[in-house]
């Protein structure tokens, strides 16, 4: 009795492996599929990592049985190691020559600088921590998102505080917004001239999107690379929303309510999100010099967004990262949705999430790339 309690109990195990195995396969073909052609691929791909992780403890289940079985996890691994890759880097310091030409970039979305959080009189109130913080960073190249600044404020205008004060250069791409006629957008500064610079002006159903990509080409003493500060459509689910859907647990109707609101504003994202990064990535293509594409892409390592991405360019964190590199600073936790990519020319050799700084809803992200030497013609 006790031996066919033990096959049983084995054939159940085995069962469920390879349904996860399946699992897998499917989220990885899904990443392949634009949410804007089929929408349900992208709650696929999303559900990806639960897969990826119970692959693995599969995986230490047959290795503690010493069962042969452990090659079915293990082989899955192995195939599957690129997307192990994208849950948690592992690398090792690397010592940059002294004479190789180097460009540290930071970006950031700085939550308009949590200037509509506090409120006084009527009047918006940045934090002056927060943009001391950018100020002073080491960074040459600094991507700002959901950047804001006062213009007719000497307390509050942004673009003199962090640039102009520190003699950077700047490429602005922002809107006039509220009555105190406040810019809201992207800002890149650079230590380096900006040679020209432009902005992709996404569209959505043939729409103009408030989301957007602004792009510069500086020259790095003598050498040129183009800098990228992206920011594509948001997942627009609030703490508020996560937090309601957690509270409705155990009430049937209030539960399926709030998830479906969830759902909702996620099949929007996803679809937007793909035909947005089509569009960056056709500018990328024809990009005469090596690019640096970074900032908030609002999806997970396992996305059409980030996929898309990833067959072109290098990421950053993958490459020279340490950890699991969360940059969302909210309830859902591990989340990693701000991002570096790169383009041949350039590599990688330190990446850094600045846990230290935790007033926006994002972590700020800092690479360092050597600029590869050119070929000789």
């Amino acid at each position: 009795m006790t031996g066919t309690f033990k096959k049983i109990r084995r054939r159940v195990w085995l069962i469920l492996n390879i349904l996860v195995v399946f699992w897998m396969l499917a989220g990885v073909l899904c990443m392949q599929v634009p949410p804007s052609e089929f929408w349900p691929a992208g709650f696929v791909a999303l559900s990806l990592p639960g897969a990826l992780v119970l692959n693995f403890l599969f995986l230490l289940y047959w290795v503690f049985r010493r069962s042969w079985l452990l090659v079915l996890p293990l082989a899955a691994l192995l195939l599957g190691w690129n997307y192990y890759g994208r849950l948690l880097a592992i690398n090792f310091a690397e010592e940059v020559p002294k004479e190789a030409k180097t460009l540290q970039v930071l970006s950031f979305n700085t939550h308009v600088f949590n200037a509509y959080d506090k409120i006084v009189e009527g009047v918006p109130q940045v934090s002056n921590d927060m943009v001391d913080w950018v100020a002073t960073h080491p960074a040459d190249v600094f991507c700002l998102q959901e950047f804001y600044s006062r213009v007719n404020s000497i307390e509050y205008n942004n673009f003199n505080r962090i640039g102009t004060r520190y003699g950077k250069y700047k490429f602005v791409s922002t809107l006039e917004t509220d009555r105190i006629k406040a810019n809201l957008g992207i800002v890149i500064f650079s230590k380096y001239p900006i040679l020209q610079g432009g902005t992709i002006h996404f569209l959505n159903k043939q729409r103009e999107s408030a989301n957007r990509a602004a792009w510069a080409d500086l020259d790095v003493n003598g050498d040129t690379v183009r800098i990228y500060a992206v920011h594509l459509q948001s997942m627009s689910i609030k703490s508020e929303d996560i937090e309601n859907t957690y509270s409705a647990i155990g009430n049937e109707e209030s539960f399926k309510k709030e998830g479906r609101n969830v759902a909702r504003r996620l099949k929007r994202g996803f679809i937007a999100r793909a035909q947005q990064v089509e569009q960056l990535l056709e500018h990328v293509r024809q990009s005469p010099y090596p690019a640096i594409v970074c900032g908030d892409f609002n999806d997970i390592p396992f996305s059409y967004t980030y996929q898309e991405l990833a067959e072109e360019l290098e990421n950053a964190f993958v490459k020279a990262g340490n950890g699991v590199g969360a940059t969302y600073n909210g309830p859902l936790p591990f989340l990693r949705i701000d991002n570096q990519f790169y383009s041949p020319g350039l590599r990688a050799v330190s990446f850094e999430t600045h846990y230290e700084m935790g007033l926006s809803d994002h972590f700020p992200i800092s690479a360092t790339y050597v600029l590869e030497p050119k070929a000789a013609e």
